[in-house]
């Protein structure tokens, strides 16, 4: 919808209508959800579950908003609802009043997971041509399905709806009732002779990465030591000990 259109659709609706919009038309926001709201009077509208915006007084609006148009509109502790002024500027607001522009359900990403690693796996139409699919990020903000977020290497932060995202799943932390059968039987082996190296665990259990599974160990809480070694031919190894209790 262009600018002009826009602001003439916005125009021509009635008081109390419902519609959706993005905060801005510009690239770094594309990602985001439209986010539904009410028109209040000829310019502002107030936000459905919302999660920023100004501070609106009742008294603000037209006086044919009552409080059962505003049922779901966020509502702080001091009276004021959060709303939004849909002006003509250098920024103009993209918004619908079609329900069908909204993006499909998800679940929301729980607040917990800041911090949160992911990959990018499809792109939303208008971002910039630099963000491509495949780029990793971590989750600035999370609690809601248009999370703030960095890109690894990338100079700003953008708004990316989850449903562009593949998040990394977390590894449970490793714990000795959890270790693979094939660490436990380092472990084993580990007891049995006083130490190991990588050549005499792949001769013994053909385990192929002994520092894998003395890394698995040591997040376990198991007390290992490594001793740095040459060969014969000057090739460097390392011999792991069961580190002695204190």
């Amino acid at each position: 919808m262009s600018k002009n259109t826009a602001f003439a659709a916005f125009a021509a609706l009635a008081i109390g209508s419902k519609l959706w919009f993005r905060t801005s038309d510009i690239p770094n926001h594309v990602g985001e959800a439209p986010v539904a709201a009410i028109k209040v009077d000829d310019t502002y509208v107030v936000i459905i579950g919302a999660q920023f915006g100004w501070e609106m007084l009742k008294e603000d609006m037209d006086p044919a908003i009552t409080e059962e148009t505003l049922s779901g509109v966020t509502k702080g502790s001091d009276g004021y609802y959060r709303g939004w002024g849909l002006f003509e500027g250098n920024e103009p607001k993209v918004w619908t009043t079609d329900p069908t522009v909204k993006k499909a359900r998800v679940k929301k990403v729980k607040p917990s997971l800041i911090g949160q690693r992911f990959t990018i796996m499809s792109l939303p139409e208008g971002i910039f041509p630099d963000i491509k699919v495949g780029m990793k990020g971590t989750m600035a903000s999370t609690g809601h399905e248009t999370p703030w977020v960095v890109l690894d290497g990338y100079p700003r932060m953008v708004y990316l709806h989850v449903s562009h995202l593949g998040i990394h799943k977390r590894r449970a932390k490793m714990t000795m009732d959890r270790l693979p059968p094939q660490t436990k039987q380092v472990l084993d082996l580990l007891k049995a002779k006083g130490s190991l190296t990588a050549i005499e665990a792949g001769g013994v259990l053909r385990a192929r990465s002994l520092a894998k599974r003395i890394s698995e160990l040591k997040e376990a809480g198991v007390a290992i030591i490594a001793e740095n070694k040459l060969d014969h031919t000057g090739q460097r190894y390392a011999r792991y000990h069961l580190k002695a209790a204190a």
